[in-house]
């Protein structure tokens, strides 16, 4: 089995036989009927829907301090009618279920996109060895995404752990954790994003040395603020792609008052140029975050 990506264009056909006139589909989606598409067809021809645009409203990513697996599941119904605009006798031609992640693929993927549900470790970042690799502070522990036996997962680690096994399976065995010192210009904050495989990833960025002590407001009263990612290796580029192109991103940071809060932010930066390290010895990128919300409570 495999997850159907979303972000991406996901369709679905049949060829119209002899003596049908129209066609439709129906979408469901946890057990709901939610759309009924009909189209008049000519005999010989495919019938082609994309379903993906209108599944994707029912998806509601949220991080709140846990990790969700935001998967949804999906029934696509096919019928053909032997009149025009869904008329006379109905037939159903295919009754497909599908789980489904916000996730995309490249163009490269080609079409229908799909995340493997045997995949192992489900984050970008190989080493040269082939092995997964996340970037994570010293002493800090957390959580990275997997998935084993059709079954997707967030496995835990510590504060102190430079390795991980994976759960479920033996597709992939171990995760290295590189251990990072976000000392360059503070602590770090630490960032969660919905990657590429429609499932939580963590990073963690330090303020911009220029950038430290003010905080950047526009007429509207957005706060944004500008953070360095520190040096990284040239394999960790992908992980910056990631994170400029997810539409879910939140930071933990630490308000006026001391406490930890979590708040969604947009990430401005809108291109990225990849550094190698044959031009770029020391490999940092400068990422702008705004607040994906007013500084003035102004919700009515």
């Amino acid at each position: 089995m495999a997850f159907a990506a979303l972000r991406s264009p996901q369709y679905t056909n049949t060829l119209a036989a002899s003596g049908t006139l129209s066609h439709s589909l129906e979408i469901s989606v946890g057990g709901t009927l939610r759309y009924t598409l009909l189209k008049n067809t000519t005999v010989g021809t495919y019938v082609v829907w994309e379903y993906a645009t209108l599944v994707r409203d029912y998806f509601t990513p949220t991080f709140t301090g846990t990790y969700p697996v935001d998967l949804i599941q999906v029934s696509l119904v096919m019928k053909s009618y032997a009149g025009l605009n869904g008329t006379g006798t109905a037939t159903t031609i295919s009754t497909t279920a599908v789980s489904a992640l916000d996730g995309y693929g490249t163009f490269m993927e080609g079409v229908n996109p799909t995340i493997s549900s045997t995949n192992g470790w489900l984050v970008c970042a190989k080493r040269p060895d082939g092995k997964n690799v996340i970037f994570i502070p010293t002493g800090v522990a957390g959580s990275v995404p997997s998935a084993t036996n059709d079954t997707l997962r967030y496995q835990t680690y510590s504060t102190t752990d430079t390795t991980l096994n994976l759960e479920g399976g033996a597709e992939e065995t171990e995760l290295i954790i590189e251990r990072i010192d976000c000392t360059k210009y503070g602590a770090g904050n630490k960032f969660t994003f919905l990657n590429k495989y429609g499932l939580l990833q963590e990073a963690t960025i330090t303020y911009s040395v220029n950038q430290a002590t003010k905080q950047s407001f526009n007429t509207e009263a957005i706060q944004s603020n500008t953070f360095s990612s520190g040096y990284y290796p040239e394999y960790a580029n992908c992980y910056f792609e990631e994170m400029l192109l997810s539409n879910y991103i939140w930071m933990t940071r630490t308000n006026s008052a001391g406490a930890t809060e979590i708040v969604p932010v947009i990430a401005k930066t809108s291109n990225m140029v990849y550094k190698t390290s044959l031009n770029d010895k020391l490999i940092e990128y400068t990422i702008e975050f705004e607040d994906a919300f007013d500084y003035i409570n102004n919700v009515r």
